[in-house]
């Protein structure tokens, strides 16, 4: 049997819902209701998540990371830690060091809420701040206010908290509104998060504002100059995305980016189990009812995977086989100061992080050669 250690779960709960986010979400309108049919779903999907393993060969070991994400899943409330306590940590053991962390929305929590899931084992809470710029959060159809998103920074550096936030660059009306980012970070960084979350605003097909948003040269000064912003303030640009002062990097993320097996609950949740070098399947769970649609994923799918994801972090990617013919392409983005070697890896820098859907079609075309 495989051990899996790592669990997200998806909470779909949403006091609005933003009109650029395309996460499954669900607006929390009957709090009583919605969340006794969430609690029956998961029950029914435990159920069910037992049979896949065991028909996987895969087994629970103690949990060493669990993410709560969605939606808003401090929206679950004390209600939630109850249920995790009877009904997951029942059936699985949390490790005294486990990394457990919850998403918060400003405006979405209370001190009470918290503690009752500090009681159960969360210790780390990802912020969805986004922007300290009332103008974008209007502009973005957040529901929450400024002053909600201080109140929460406050709470969380006070009651010296883990905790991450989410800054998002790309905005619509950017450029002509003139957006400040770096006013906005060094605000954010007054509050000592040790973990910053770095998002390129990607909307949905129908988007209001898809003729605002700012070109490409615009997103690549923006993110640069946050990630120089905060190299230079300490924190590691480990991953495309993410940033963390030493020792803080998200334990559970790391696990997708180096293709381990992450066991997944909620509507819309997805894992992977992970059964060997080259197999493994990959699990979404349907929205109406406790099934899981299964793709199979074999070892060419598994080295694409791999590749990806290990070019998205700092650690780098260790080509496997004959990369003779892979020489020419990167001598190139060595030149053109995408990265460097280090090692058996290829390790590329922020620049390089910023190119690398353009540096992933470089390397489909030549391998297909």
């Amino acid at each position: 049997m495989t051990q899996v250690s790592s669990l997200y779960l998806h909470i779909p709960f949403c006091r609005h819902l933003c009109n650029y986010c395309d996460f499954y979400k669900t607006r929390f309108d009957s709090p009583h209701t919605q969340i006794e049919s969430f609690h029956q779903f998961l029950k029914n999907s435990l159920l069910r998540h037992d049979e896949l393993m065991k028909e996987q060969g895969m087994t629970w070991a103690s949990l060493e990371t669990v993410y709560l994400g969605g939606g808003t899943p401090s929206l679950w409330g004390e209600a939630g830690a109850e249920f995790f306590k009877q009904e997951i940590l029942q059936r699985i053991s949390l490790r005294p060091k486990a990394e457990f962390t919850m998403e918060v929305d400003p405006g979405t929590w209370t001190p009470e809420m918290l503690s009752a899931w500090k009681a159960v084992g969360m210790n780390r809470i990802s912020i969805g701040t986004q922007t300290l710029n009332p103008e974008f959060l209007k502009i973005m159809d957040r529901a929450h206010s400024l002053d909600e998103s201080y109140k929460l920074l406050g709470y969380c550096q006070e009651n010296d908290w883990n905790f991450s936030l989410d800054f998002l660059l790309g905005l619509p009306f950017s450029r002509e509104k003139k957006r400040d980012i770096e006013s906005e970070l060094r605000s954010l960084l007054s509050f000592r998060p040790k973990h910053i979350s770095l998002y390129i605003l990607n909307a949905r097909s129908k988007y209001p504002h898809t003729q605002d948003m700012p070109d490409d040269e615009f997103i690549r000064e923006e993110y640069l100059l946050v990630s120089e912003i905060l190299r230079n303030e300490g924190f590691h640009h480990y991953e495309v995305s993410n940033f963390a002062l030493p020792g803080f990097e998200s334990r559970h993320n790391q696990k997708y980016w180096e293709t381990q097996s992450v066991a997944a609950l909620g509507p819309t949740g997805t894992g992977l189990f992970v059964q060997g070098e080259d197999q493994a399947i990959r699990y979404k769970w349907k929205v109406s009812r406790a099934e899981a649609e299964i793709e199979p994923l074999g070892a060419s799918e598994l080295e694409l995977e791999r590749t990806y994801l290990e070019l998205r972090t700092s650690r780098g990617w260790r080509p496997r086989g004959d990369v003779t013919k892979l020489a020419e392409l990167f001598q190139s983005w060595t030149h053109q100061q995408y990265g460097q070697w280090s090692g058996e890896r290829y390790q590329l820098n922020s620049l390089g992080f910023l190119m690398l859907d353009s540096l992933m079609d470089d390397l489909f075309r030549l391998s297909a050669l």
